[in-house]
């Protein structure tokens, strides 16, 4: 008889630990697939579940495994947000409710030879072990994803989605040092909005930022997916072309400039904004030590582009700016 209720708790204690388990997979699953929000509410549950059934009805409090409650009311402070202030204080009061309810209420625990116990000990080890490589999963997981949230608002421009000045000159220090190493050629251009501060003023900012959005898009599409887009401030974009002579640029840059020429930006009152936009092209070459060098010389290509009409593309050498 003491035989049979010994083996009916290890079998019931098997099976809601086995079930415990993989409901706690698909917190795992939940983790992969990106669903934070769900798998940060669904862990602590399972967890704070399994334990108060492990507490209350094997046992008992005198093992005081009721005392991984303050696991997941620690996890509960480090993982809910500010504003999940009500999820993170229910988990809370919850814990203590369940901790005090497995302190202060008597149960015989599990009769079980040493063998058994010691068997039984383990197992219920690895699922708790497995519990807290979720969570921590989980908690690393969250904070990748803010840390990239974070990089992309540093990294991004907010209008045009391009790279912002920042990012994009530190991808210009890297582009120019390894074209440089492996003798690669690569051509910087810098290419302007013409007559930007009029299209401000004549139709307002909201106007400008709509064709600030709608030529970054239109870049996107016809700059080559290898090459590095940014916007270097206002009106100013920078384009980095990897593996590329200044002719071949020269052919896409045209490219853009005759596409942008063609665009129909249109506002909300239907009116129909004009757009045209000049370039200045340099390459890299062995006498250049810096890439500081190649913008300011594409800096001056578009000078010259500016300043013989606009709406053109303008090649700057290294021997033209002597």
């Amino acid at each position: 008889m003491v035989f049979s209720s010994a083996f009916y708790h290890i079998t019931s204690l098997v099976v809601v630990s086995t079930v415990c388990f993989f409901l706690g997979l698909l917190g795992w699953r939940c983790i992969y697939r990106g669903l934070f929000e769900r798998a940060q509410l669904w862990m602590p549950i399972i967890s704070g579940v399994h334990i108060f059934i492990l507490s209350s009805f094997y046992f008992g409090p005198d093992s005081l495994f009721h005392w991984l409650f303050v696991n997941i009311i620690a996890y509960s402070f480090v993982v809910f947000r500010s504003d999940q202030r009500l999820i993170k204080y229910l988990m809370v009061t919850a814990s203590i409710v369940f901790f005090m309810i497995c302190e202060f209420v008597n149960v015989d625990k599990v009769h079980l030879s040493p063998g058994r116990e010691n068997l039984m000990i383990m197992f219920v080890f690895s699922f708790m072990c497995f519990y807290f490589a979720v969570v921590i999963n989980l908690v690393m997981s969250r904070l990748k994803s803010v840390n990239g949230y974070l990089r992309t608002l540093a990294e991004k421009d907010e209008l045009t989605g391009l790279s912002n000045r920042r990012k994009v000159l530190a991808d210009a220090v890297n582009i120019f040092a390894d074209s440089v190493i492996n003798r690669l050629s690569c051509v910087f251009a810098i290419i302007d909005i013409d007559h930007f501060k009029k299209i401000n003023d004549t139709y307002g900012h909201d106007v400008g930022d709509l064709v600030l959005a709608q030529i970054a898009e239109k870049m996107r599409s016809v700059i080559r997916p290898q090459d590095e887009i940014g916007r270097y401030g206002g009106e100013e974009f920078i384009v980095i072309m990897r593996d590329i002579d200044l002719k071949q640029a020269e052919v896409v840059i045209e490219h853009l400039r005759e596409s942008v020429e063609e665009m129909r930006i249109e506002t909300e009152q239907g009116i129909v904004i004009p757009v045209t936009i000049s370039a200045g092209l340099a390459a890299i070459t062995s006498e250049v030590s810096r890439y500081e060098e190649i913008l300011a010389q594409a800096d001056k290509g578009l000078y010259s582009a500016k300043r013989n009409g606009r709406n053109r593309t303008y090649l700057q050498s290294r021997s033209s700016s002597l």
